[in-house]
């Protein structure tokens, strides 16, 4: 593993061309300070005051593996903010806030039925996404589009969330 020098900036604790595995594991070796600065270069922000070697550790190795392999999914994401969001307005961290995160569950079999231009439209949910009119589909938004010929929110389309339904 290459140390820095003192007179280096901005160098990783362990060279970047190792794998992320190698990388990961030479973060034991490296001096507190050092995981500091790379704790920087990973976040884009200074390490937290006190924090200890091994919450450095994993904060930079959580960055390394998100930059290898993607990070968290998208969803997830927008979960995680909501929550952190509910808990800084002093609501729960459960998400019991007064926000909804996301549509519920469906479980295989619900059926959905919605009333557009006086005719009845049903819509059963399966293990692979949603049937209707014979046809799968893999969303409720594609669903309401072709219901309705132009885009639509397919969750709040179908009473799904807090929003008037189009």
């Amino acid at each position: 593993m290459t140390r820095k020098t003192k007179g280096q900036s901005g160098a990783a604790p362990a060279p970047p061309d190792l794998p992320v595995p190698d990388r990961i594991a030479a973060l034991a070796e490296v001096p507190i300070g050092e995981l500091r600065q790379a704790w920087s270069e990973a976040w884009g922000a200074p390490a937290p005051k006190g924090a200890r070697r091994r919450l450095l550790m994993l904060g930079i190795a959580c960055k390394w593996q998100a930059a290898v392999h993607g990070g968290l999914p998208k969803p997830l994401q927008r979960r995680l903010a909501a929550l952190e969001g509910s808990l800084l307005r002093g609501g729960a961290v459960d998400g019991t806030g007064p926000e909804r995160v996301s549509s519920p569950r469906l479980m295989p079999g619900t059926r959905l039925i919605r009333d557009w231009k006086g005719e009845r439209q049903e819509v059963q949910v399966t293990e692979s996404g949603y049937l209707w009119r014979g046809k799968s589909w893999t969303s409720l938004s594609a669903i309401a589009r072709a219901m309705t010929g132009s885009r639509r929110n397919g969750p709040a389309f179908f009473g799904l969330r807090e929003r008037e339904a189009a």
